[in-house]
This record gives structure tokens, sequence and C-alpha cells, in this order.
């Protein structure tokens, strides 16, 4: 919702073409003060989730975001869409949260763009054509990917399969498909708190993820863990839990 992720600029345009999974995508393997840890793809269930996008409290557009499984895997199928702005994204992956492919067609103001990546053998390879401050940007990738690292539109998929707790701290290796670039990252809990959205109240564990041009919280729910909410710095904008 990832360059995905310009942002400050415009903020809605960078969202709906995978800025917030730009921006914040979680590795495989991760190191906390503490110690190393890992996603656990024990916790990863077939789900799915809707989001009201919310802009100084009135909604404006609307996020569904769908994990399922494969014969040999999973597969997350998100659809964004708000005025002037369409976007659906599907992410192909292993059972152990290995990358495998990501498709990602959109528009933004009647310009089409497109991310077409596959991932093997430790490489990304592709296209893709994304916006940029003067225009479309159309980029081949085809660049090497450190092991663990996790395509930047998962992001939402995988962050409440962490062992999210008070205090802790992840380094984050995010590679960006529309940039063809790898960024280090970090998520730091910055607290306990209890929010409400549409979907109802949750108690929630604050993860702020920073390292990209603007950080982006994410409350994630303690029972039953999963993103009930998005914010995006400053500004007047949010990504809500509806019910279903």
């Amino acid at each position: 919702m990832p360059n995905a992720f310009s942002a400050t600029c415009n903020l809605p345009s960078a969202i709906f073409l995978r800025p917030i999974t730009r921006i914040l995508a979680l590795s495989l393997t991760l190191s906390t003060v503490g110690g190393a840890q890992t996603f656990d793809p024990a916790r990863l269930v077939p789900r799915s989730d809707s989001f009201a996008v919310m802009v100084q409290g009135r909604a404006v557009g609307g996020v569904r975001e769908t994990i399922e499984r494969t014969p040999d895997g999973y597969r997350l199928t998100s659809s964004q869409g708000m005025a002037g702005m369409s976007q659906v994204t599907r992410v192909d992956f292993s059972r152990t949260l290995e990358m495998r492919a990501v498709k990602q067609t959109g528009q933004v103001r009647g310009s089409e763009m497109k991310i077409d990546v596959t991932y093997d053998k430790g490489r990304a390879k592709g296209s893709a054509t994304t916006p940029a401050p003067q225009g479309l940007k159309s980029i081949v990738v085809d660049t090497t990917v450190p092991r663990g690292a996790v395509d930047d539109n998962l992001l939402q998929g995988l962050l409440h399969t962490l062992p999210l707790g008070e205090g802790k701290s992840f380094s984050i290796p995010v590679f960006s498909s529309g940039q063809g670039t790898t960024t280090m990252m970090t998520a730091k809990v910055v607290g306990a708190e209890s929010v409400t959205v549409p979907a109802g109240t949750f108690d929630t564990w604050k993860v702020e993820v920073s390292g990209g041009p603007v950080a982006v919280q994410f409350w994630v729910s303690k029972a039953q863990p999963r993103v009930v909410k998005l914010g995006f710095g400053a500004a007047p904008m949010a990504f809500e839990l509806v019910k279903e």
C-alpha cells in the first residue's frame, strides 16, 4: 500500500502505488535488540480484510486484502481504490515465505502503471512502470536480492506473524519491486494502545517503520493478531479495518 510509498508531496498517489509496502516490507530473517527473530509461517492463515481509506475523518476509498493457499504456497491479492486511483496487486510466495512473483497493475489520473517481477535463485527479474515526480518511470529489474528479503508489497500480510512485544525493534531488509532496490529499515514497537476503528475496539501493539521517505505506523491487535489500522506520519490519512 507499500514507493509504495514523492510521499510527502503527494501522499495518496504514493500510497496507492504501493508506497507503504515499498516503504515497509519486512524480511523473513530479522534481528531484534535481544537476538535473531523470524516471521513465523505457522501464524500465517488464509484471511480477508477490508479497510476504509480515511482522510480527515472522511472515507474516500477502500482496500481489500486476501491471503489464500495455493497448491505449493500462498497468494496475497490486494485491491485498492479511491478517486482517480486504482490498483490490484498479486504476490505469490512459498510456505516458508520465500518470494516467487509480484504482479501489479493500476491507474493514477488516467496513467497506467505496472509491476511484473519474478524471484528465483537470489535474483529478481522483470519490469516496472511506476509514478515519479515528472510522470511515469519505466525500468528493467534484474538484480540480486538479499537472502530472506521480502517484496515490499507483502508487509501488511506478514506483519502480524512477527514476535511483537514491548520495546522490540527489528532491522528490515526491504526489496522494492517497483524500484529494483533493497533498503534497510527499522520496525519498532513503540507502545501498546487501545484503538477504535469501524470494526471495533482493539488492544494493539503500535509498530512504527522508519527509514523511508515517510514513517508508517501499524496497529496490530494482540488477540488474533492482524493489522487493524495504518497511519502515515503527520499526514491526515489512515487505513482502518471495517467489518466484513
